[in-house]
């Protein structure tokens, strides 16, 4: 173990070709096919348990992902405003194209009720805060019928809770720096880690799914030590191999997001070809996939999830694609000049 190197060594030698932007897309895949199945048949029954198992690991390793990456962004920032802009700047946009997509393709096309009385109807504006990371589910008439009824785009409900957990860090390095940063971090872990206290779950009753944002702190904290942490491959499938039991056995799940956090980044550090991290299609396949899927289910009463799987997945990949080349890309080639006109700064022209 001695021999093998930090997070930190080992980051810095691997650069650019690191296996984050593949594992998040591996992530949104198994989100996608995972939904393929409980929208089909509104429900986890019959899912195998090792899948179903599986499955309730994803959502906490995209935020332990989240986490390790925002810290990494926090530290690169040179304030704590253009850090917050910078993660608007990341996560709005592609949402924006989705919210307004669904509003006026996806309600108009599957709708049940008149065309007039879909637009005149107050959901239709409701369902725009959903830009705001507002979490809101409903248009009129559509997708009435399906299992899971009258839901347009489920995976939504998690873009609350991510700008939730950059306010909370962004605050926190308002309030402290270095050392006393680390401490509040790991107190906010720890806080999460046992919501069951009387008390404490006062505390965070505001909170949403408590273990996400737990895998969000592990993340951040394993980028705040990633000087002292040592990757080890024994380590790492150790790690994954306990968080899965953990999960299976229920009543520790919240405990399975600690050796999942760190089996998440070592399988992110990893190296793979420079060439597959020039795209990022993990975010916009995760905001795609659910509303495409539900109107394959809607145009096909009763279609089995493969089927929702070969019809849907192609389209939410395509739609990821054009997203990524369309919006997130050309907006990140220019974040810093945007960053700048924002704050009202000068923008250094580069001859």
């Amino acid at each position: 173990m001695a021999a093998a190197p930090t997070i930190a060594a080992r980051a810095q030698m691997l650069g650019h070709a690191n296996g984050f932007d593949g594992l998040r897309f591996l992530l949104a895949l198994g989100i996608a096919v995972f939904h393929c199945y409980t929208l089909a048949n509104a429900s986890t029954a019959g899912m195998a348990w090792p899948v179903e198992t599986a499955a309730r690991l994803i959502l906490p390793a995209f935020f332990v992902l989240s986490g390790y990456l925002v810290a990494s962004s926090l530290a690169r920032s040179g304030t704590v405003r253009e850090f917050l802009l910078l993660r608007l700047l990341r996560i709005l946009p592609a949402l924006a194209v989705v919210t307004i997509a669904s509003v006026l393709l996806v309600g108009p096309l599957f709708t049940t009720v008149e065309l007039r009385d879909y637009f005149s109807d107050s959901k239709v504006p409701t369902y725009l805060q959903n830009i705001l990371g507002l979490q809101r589910f409903e248009l009129p008439g559509v997708f009435e019928a399906n299992p899971r009824a009258a839901i347009v785009n489920g995976s939504l409900w998690t873009i609350q809770l991510e700008m939730i957990c950059y306010g909370l860090l962004a605050t926190l390095s308002l309030l402290s720096r270095g050392r006393l940063l680390d401490f509040l971090l790991l107190g906010w872990g720890a806080l999460l880690l046992f919501p069951h206290i009387p008390f404490v779950g006062l505390m965070l009753a505001w909170l949403p799914a408590k273990d996400l944002a737990l895998g969000f702190v592990a993340g951040a904290l394993l980028y705040r030590y990633a000087g002292r942490v040592i990757l080890h491959p024994l380590a790492g499938v150790t790690s994954l191999l306990l968080a899965f039991w953990l999960v299976r056995a229920g009543e520790h799940a919240a405990l399975a997001v600690l050796p999942l956090a760190y089996g998440v980044i070592w399988l992110a550090i990893r190296r793979i070809p420079v060439s597959l991290t020039r795209a990022d299609y993990s975010y916009g396949l995760y905001l795609a996939a659910y509303p495409l899927q539900q109107a394959a289910i809607y145009l096909s009463p009763g279609i089995a999830w493969w089927g929702v799987l070969t019809t849907a997945l192609p389209l939410a990949l395509l739609c990821a694609i054009v997203l990524w080349h369309g919006v997130e890309r050309p907006l990140l080639a220019r974040k810093h000049e945007i960053i700048a006109r924002l704050r009202g700064t000068a923008v250094a022209v580069r001859v």
